[in-house]
C-alpha cells in the first residue's frame, strides 16, 4: 500500500494556494462551509489545515480538497478542551470535501470565509518521502506521520473496510499548535467514493 511519509514541514510566510498545507485560511473551491460547535454555542471550529487529494488519488481528475476542523483552545495558554474531539460522530472534529462532498447530518456549518486557524501567520508544508506498506509491516514503521497508508492504531479501533486512511498525525509533535488529549494519534479517513471522511483520535 503506498504512503507518504511527512519528514517535516516547512514555514511559509506567504500563502499558497489550493496546496497541501497546514495554518493560514482555507482555500474555497465552491461556497464557505465552516464547521460549527453547537454545544459551544455555535463556536467556529478550528481550521488545522487542508489537503489537495490530487496529490495521492490519481484518479481524481479535478482539482479537490480535504478541509480538516477541530474544536481547539485559541492558543497554549487556554485551558479549553472539549473532550468530545476523540469521536468521529459528535460534531468536535470535521473533514469537508469540495467540490461535490457530502456534509454528515452531525456536521452544521456555516458561510464564514475565514475564521480561526492553526497558524494566522504562515503555512507549513510537508515534506514527504514516498514508501510502501503492507500488513506485515513493523508497527515502528507504519506509527508515523503520513498521508495514506495502514493506521497505527493502539486502541483497536475499527472503521468500515471501504475507509481508507488520508492522514495521521502525532499531534504533541508539530510545529503548530494542536490539543488533541494527552498523547494523542489523529487519524482522519476518506470514505470509498472520497466525497467525505471523519476523524477519530487515540489518546493514551
Amino acid at each position: 500500500m503506498r504512503t507518504y511519509k511527512i519528514d517535516t514541514f516547512i514555514f511559509q510566510s506567504s500563502d499558497e494556494h489550493y496546496i497541501t498545507r497546514f495554518g493560514g485560511q482555507p482555500d474555497w473551491i465552491a461556497s464557505p462551509q465552516w464547521p460549527v460547535s453547537l454545544p459551544w454555542d455555535n463556536r467556529p471550529l478550528k481550521f488545522i489545515g487542508q489537503i489537495r487529494l490530487n496529490d495521492f488519488y490519481r484518479e481524481l481528475k479535478d482539482l479537490t480538497l480535504a478541509y480538516i476542523f477541530m474544536t481547539q483552545p485559541e492558543d497554549e495558554t487556554d485551558s479549553f478542551f472539549d473532550p468530545d474531539i476523540i469521536y468521529p460522530d459528535k460534531g468536535e472534529n470535521a473533514i469537508l470535501i469540495q467540490p461535490n462532498g457530502k456534509i454528515p447530518e452531525y456536521i452544521h456549518t456555516e458561510n464564514f470565509c475565514v475564521g480561526p486557524t492553526v497558524d494566522s501567520e504562515a503555512i507549513w508544508i510537508p515534506q514527504i518521502t514516498e514508501n510502501e506498506e503492507i500488513a506485515t509491516t513493523e508497527f515502528k514503521q507504519i506509527d508515523v506521520d503520513k498521508f495514506c497508508g495502514i493506521p497505527a492504531f493502539f486502541q483497536n479501533s475499527k472503521v468500515e473496510s471501504d475507509n481508507i486512511l488520508l492522514l495521521q498525525l502525532h499531534t504533541n509533535w508539530l510545529p503548530f499548535y494542536i490539543n488533541a488529549g494527552g498523547a494523542p494519534t489523529m487519524f482522519a479517513f476518506l470514505n470509498g467514493k472520497k466525497d467525505g471522511g471523519f476523524i477519530l483520535i487515540e489518546d493514551m
